[in-house]
Parts: structure tokens; C-alpha cells; sequence
């Protein structure tokens, strides 16, 4: 599937169902396409183009999947930094990458080193772009993932669109995603995990993703009753912080089929803990995301601007 035109082929299958969800907005099909394609434009008066780099710098929200089909759209590189870095840490890594826009949530005070600043209350307000989806090369790369530390030369992994495919894919074969599941996202959308299990696998195989705020464990099962979500992504410090609520409180999950644990691997003990209390079998998805990041672990020569 070439992810640029996955909004325009849901509105086509299923224009009414729903898409992208967060705390404020929900999208169904065409409304997740008119908002990628008017993201697409505001991008296209950027300047962004074929090759081009995009800094989304965004919290957990429907804005930021919306960013992502957007700059494919384009055929443009989407590389995902965590709005709660220092701006010099932010800066560094915008600079490794040689991004030429970045998408943030209001304009900062601080001189990135890009050419334009979008930011989110303004990147859907344009008309419509009208030009077809960009087709992009299976090699050509689709996003770059910052880790490690913040500090010091950032190490950046390519996924190219291949990657990104065959992820999401696997993802989709394992954990038997369908166009009934409903994934609601916790994890970070600046890993790969958070992007492709929580995000982009589940709008591939049909269904929907709720991008939620920020995790509180109080709040947590509310979520879950309010969208009847099938499943969910977290790491194992949300796994205890779930586990270790007051057992007075006994949320509905019937709608959950089942739990990922990303970022690190879930012990024995706190799977056991959290599945009995629950009932929900956690099945961690580290190895799954892991390997094409190794495989391609290496600081890219970015596009010039």
C-alpha cells in the first residue's frame, strides 16, 4: 500500500466510518482526507517537496497523524520530535535531519533552524490540494526516528516506505487487526512503535485510532469505556501504574481483545499481575519494532534544503 493515498482509499471504501480520533477532534474517512489534503497544501506553500524533510513536533493528537499522511502525501520525509525537548535538543535534531518546515503547535520563540514554522491551529485552514498522492519508491525513506539520549550527536533511523510497509503488515498479521479494531494510542508518537502499531497499522488493516492526551492512570479505564477500544499500547511503568490502582475499581474492558507493551519488556510478574486483574493478556511488540531500526541505525544525509 502506498501510504500517501491511504486516506483518499478509506474515503473511497467507507466515507462515513470513523478514522482519527483525540480528546477534541473526530475525523471520520473524508473528513481525515480533507484534513490531510489541506495540511498537504499548507505544506505545499512551505515549500515542501519530493525528498524535502518535515519536523512534526506535536503532542499526542489527531494533528500529528494528519502531519504524517500529509507529508508523504508530498513525498516528503516525516521525522517526529518530542514537543518536550529543550529547543536546543529540538534544534540539534532538526538540523541533523536538514528539515526544511516545522509543524509545532504555536509559533516558537525560539530560531529552529528551518525555513517556515506551521503552526497546528493553522496547518488544516487551507483549500484543499487537488494533485494526486506523490508515489513514492519502496527505498525512498518515509520517516527518520530520532533515539537515544537528547544530549549529544542525535543517532537518527531510516524507514524507508518498505519498512514502514512490511511493519505495519507484520503488526496487522500478529495481532489479527481487522475493520473492527479501534486502537487507542498512548505510547509516544515519536517512536516507531507509537506510529506504526498505535497508529498506522490499525488505518491500513480498515479500523480507527484514538490518539489519547497525556496518560494518567486514573483517567486511563475511563478512555477505554468511553471509546470501546479493542486495543492498546503502553510501556511497562503505565503497566504498574494500571496494576496498582485502588481495587475498588473495577473499569469495564469487554472491548479490549488484548494489550501491547512497547519501549521495554513487561516482567513476569507485572504481566501476571495486570492480566489477572484485568483480564487482558499483554504481548509486547519490542522485538517487532526493533528490528528494523537496527537494521538501519545509521545518521542519514538529509536532502539540502
Amino acid at each position: 500500500m502506498n501510504l500517501a493515498t491511504l486516506p483518499d482509499c478509506r474515503a473511497a471504501t467507507a466515507p462515513h466510518a470513523a478514522a482519527v480520533a483525540d480528546d477534541n477532534a473526530d475525523l471520520n474517512n473524508t473528513e481525515f482526507l480533507t484534513a490531510v489534503r489541506r495540511a498537504t497544501t499548507s505544506l505545499r506553500a512551505a515549500g515542501v517537496s519530493t525528498g524535502d524533510v518535515v519536523a512534526i513536533m506535536l503532542p499526542n493528537t489527531a494533528a500529528l497523524v494528519v502531519s504524517l499522511f500529509a507529508t508523504w502525501r508530498l513525498g516528503a520525509i516525516a521525522t517526529p520530535i518530542d514537543p518536550a525537548l529543550p529547543a536546543e535538543d529540538a534544534s540539534r535534531r532538526m538540523a541533523c535531519t536538514s528539515a526544511k518546515v516545522l509543524i509545532a503547535v504555536d509559533e516558537p520563540a525560539y530560531a529552529f533552524p528551518v525555513r517556515t514554522v506551521i503552526p497546528a491551529d493553522r496547518l488544516t485552514t487551507a483549500q484543499s490540494d487537488t494533485a494526486k498522492p506523490a508515489q513514492a519508491r519502496d527505498d525512498a525513506p518515509a520517516l527518520l526516528i530520532h533515539t537515544g539520549n537528547a544530549a549529544g550527536d542525535p543517532k537518527v533511523v531510516t524507514l524507508d516506505h518498505l519498512n514502514l510497509n512490511a511493519l505495519c503488515r507484520l503488526a496487522i498479521e500478529i495481532f489479527t487487526l481487522t475493520d473492527t479494531d479501534h486502537s487507542l494510542s498512548i505510547l509516544p508518537l515519536f517512536h516507531v512503535n507509537g506510529i506504526a502499531v498505535g497508529a498506522v497499522s490499525p488505518l491500513l488493516a480498515g479500523g480507527r485510532t484514538t490518539v489519547a492526551g497525556p496518560f494518567s492512570p486514573t483517567t486511563f479505564f475511563a478512555r477505554i469505556e468511553c471509546s470501546r477500544a479493542t486495543y492498546f499500547t503502553a510501556d511497562p511503568i503505565m503497566y504498574s501504574q494500571l496494576s496498582d490502582l485502588p481495587a475498588e475499581i473495577q473499569p469495564n474492558t469487554s472491548s479490549v481483545r488484548f494489550a501491547i507493551c512497547g519501549a521495554a519488556r513487561a516482567g513476569v510478574e507485572l504481566r501476571t499481575k495486570f492480566e489477572h486483574r484485568y483480564g487482558i493478556p499483554i504481548i509486547h511488540d519490542h522485538g517487532l519494532t526493533e528490528v528494523p531500526a537496527r537494521a538501519r541505525s545509521v545518521c542519514p544525509t538529509a536532502p539540502s534544503k
